[in-house]
């Protein structure tokens, strides 16, 4: 395993720099008007983040979407925190969203003293980064001191390049070709040539049939091209995303996960109402992650029906906030194609 722990500011050192009551890179997810967020510890020694929720379905801390962890497919991570509660035997948990591809959810008790919880995953296709939570279920105090995450295999560093994105030195397969598109190849030097000795003759007029050139393919077939020369290529294959959150609507505005839409090509959201109350969803963008506008108007959603909530506007980043006048439990899909 590797000895450098990966989460940044993951024993709470340092300070927000918007806000010096808040360690930097972390910031707050569920909870309600009731729940409390406390920087505790000293600033010269040992600091910690407290959590007081009397009430709802769950409240946490979950890294900010600037710091999030460098991933790659199939790999191994191990994800720990240090934590303590009050009282004994309080529901926590540990959420890691693997980029836009899917997410992980793992529960435990914990007790009064400090103790450390960790779990070993895989990381599915697709993953470039690695976003972790950790938090309360229900009502509790939870003091969390340190958040851990570790790549176990394999256990040398990510190449990145200029833009902080994973390097890739090479790509095995990229799907079956059958969509048209032009292509023009291009040499990056010049091709020298030496005449040996001039050549006096009558040539006839040069024809593409029977003076072309013809190229092949692979499988033995010849390429296509157009009149103007270029070629024809044909490409297919699509990526399928899909996320599933199982959620409690309150009276209180709650937001789902938000996801970074900035690489699909179309996504919606189907919202299911398993409760016995109607429910009010709408669909937020934003540009960061952190400041949210309205896509559309609020839809209501009864009982025991399935709505489908689609955008109008493109911005980076998305989410639907929620609530009812009574508690309702929803199914949230959210589907996508890149």
């Amino acid at each position: 395993m590797t000895d450098e722990n990966q989460v940044y500011n993951s024993h709470f050192l340092f300070e927000h720099e918007g806000n010096p009551n808040f360690p930097d890179g972390w910031a707050r997810i569920g909870g309600d008007r009731t729940t409390k967020w406390e920087w505790v510890g000293s600033s010269e020694g040992q600091r910690a983040v407290k959590i007081s929720h009397p009430q709802g379905p769950r409240a946490g801390i979950i890294l900010e979407n600037n710091v999030m962890v460098p991933a790659g497919e199939g790999q191994r991570w191990e994800v720990g925190v240090v934590i303590q509660t009050e009282p004994a035997e309080v529901s926590c948990y540990i959420r890691i969203y693997l980029g836009a591809v899917s997410q992980y959810m793992f529960t435990f008790c914990s007790g009064l003293g400090n103790e450390k919880y960790s779990r070993v995953f895989s990381t599915p296709p697709g993953v470039n980064v690695l976003r972790v939570e950790v938090g309360v279920l229900g009502e509790g105090v939870i003091t969390i001191h340190e958040i851990q995450g570790r790549r176990l295999y394999p256990k040398e560093a990510l190449r990145l390049d200029e833009k902080g994105q994973i390097y890739i030195r090479h790509i095995e397969s990229i799907g079956k070709i059958q969509a048209p598109m032009s292509s023009r190849l291009v040499s990056p030097l010049p091709l020298p040539v030496d005449v040996i000795k001039p050549i006096k003759a009558d040539l006839r007029e040069l024809t593409p049939s029977s003076d072309g050139i013809r190229i092949y393919g692979s499988n033995g077939n010849p390429i296509e091209s157009t009149i103007e020369g270029s070629v024809q290529v044909k490409v297919s294959g699509r990526v399928y995303i899909q996320s599933v959150e199982q959620i409690t609507s309150t009276e209180i505005h709650m937001a789902t996960i938000p996801k970074d839409v900035s690489e699909l090509s179309v996504f919606s959201y189907a919202v299911q109402n398993m409760g016995n109350t109607e429910v009010t969803v709408q669909l937020q963008i934003s540009p960061d992650g952190a400041i949210w506008t309205a896509d559309d108007i609020e839809s209501q959603i009864l009982p025991g029906t399935l709505a489908v909530i689609t955008p109008n506007r493109f911005l980076r980043y998305v989410r639907l906030i929620y609530t009812s006048a009574l508690p309702a439990d929803l199914i949230v899909w959210f589907q996508a194609q890149c």
